[in-house]
């Protein structure tokens, strides 16, 4: 009897422990009352943001002398006879600023550098003097070149006509060399060392184009009809070639020469002085050019510009680019444009090419 009773205690606790679990899910859980609110969600209209054309770089009105890094990321141009170099990844316009105060008369980036060679005209009471000033783009900042002995890097103007026609320069043997081109139509050469003395090598020449080897510090140059290095004697023997123009140098020191007939560039040659065998490649042009057309970049394409049809021949490899506007110089990934107040940046890499 006992067993009895405690079996129907039990079952009559856990039929109420049951029943209330029932109420609960009626009355609270699945409660009908329960208020519920809906809201409707609006998407926020997104602005269109106008995607910006990297390849394109907007310069002031009326400036001059243009002439962008290798790397394609700055900028450099006069106006005013004020230095300006505009840096495209901050898009900031920096004015150049020297300690000693003169007219911009040249200035030449170094490749593979943040850095540009500026030359001064100065006028002091002693006289007037072409002034070289290294100038950090990054710093923004303009350093004159001094010897051990703090005496400045100068050369002096004979004549107010003179001009400083062109900079070459080598980073590896820190060989600097300047060709002045006076009012009588010559020129004067000027060669700088690691030290930063300079030195008149070539006086009263015809002297035409100069490259300098990374690795060397001995200039070539163009010299009457031919060619010369700095320091030797005789004319560099380019094979079935009687009148060679210098076109240009290469990363590789592969110095590049035009064969000349009759005014034009008929085709292009190539060697590095630097080895023994001194062996020569060729490049058959299909035209005639004149040599200012033909560009040698410092990764060893060699562009030619044909003004009439607008279009960008690369010899290495066949290919041909149309372009618009005016062409200006190459850089690392291709060739630079001008159209308007705007800089373009032709990278062959990514337009659209012919195979000439």
């Amino acid at each position: 009897m006992k067993s009895i009773a405690k079996i129907l205690i039990w079952t009559f606790i856990a039929l109420l422990i049951q029943h209330g679990i029932f109420l609960y899910i009626e009355n609270i859980y699945l409660d009908t009352d329960l208020e519920i609110t809906a809201k409707k969600v609006e998407e926020e209209p997104v602005e269109e943001v106008k995607e910006e054309k990297t390849n394109e770089i907007i310069l002031p009105e009326s400036v001059e002398n243009i002439s962008v890094s290798s790397d394609g990321n700055y900028v450099a141009y006069t106006k005013n006879n004020e230095l300006k170099v505009f840096d495209n990844t901050n898009k900031e316009e920096n004015k150049f600023k020297c300690e000693t105060s003169g007219i911009i008369e040249n200035y030449k980036w170094l490749n593979d550098e943040d850095l540009m060679l500026v030359i001064q005209r100065v006028e002091e009471d002693d006289g007037v003097y072409f002034e070289p000033v290294s100038y950090d783009i990054k710093k923004n900042e303009a350093r004159e070149l001094v010897d051990f002995n703090y005496n400045k890097m100068r050369i002096p103007v004979n004549n107010e006509d003179d001009r400083v026609e062109n900079i070459a320069f080598s980073t590896s043997t820190h060989s600097l060399y300047i060709k002045i081109r006076k009012a009588n139509g010559l020129c004067d050469l000027y060669y700088s060392n690691v030290m930063n003395q300079i030195n008149r090598v070539r006086h009263n020449k015809e002297i035409g184009n100069i490259v300098v080897p990374r690795t060397n510090t001995n200039a070539v140059m163009e010299m009457g009809n031919n060619s010369t290095i700095l320091n030797e004697s005789g004319y560099i023997n380019i094979p079935d070639v009687n009148v060679s123009r210098l076109l240009g140098i290469d990363k590789d020191d592969n110095i590049y020469f035009g064969k000349e007939e009759d005014g034009l560039i008929t085709s292009i040659y190539n060697t590095n002085l630097n080895n023994e065998e001194n062996k020569w490649n060729s490049f058959a042009l299909k035209n005639s050019v004149n040599k200012d057309n033909i560009f040698v970049d410092y990764s060893g394409k060699i562009y030619i510009n044909n003004e009439s049809d607008k279009t960008i021949s690369e010899i290495t490899k066949g290919r041909l680019i149309n372009y618009e506007g005016e062409f200006l110089q190459t850089y690392n990934d291709g060739f630079i444009t001008k159209k308007g107040n705007n800089i373009i940046k032709n990278n062959i890499n990514e337009i659209k090419l012919s195979i000439n």
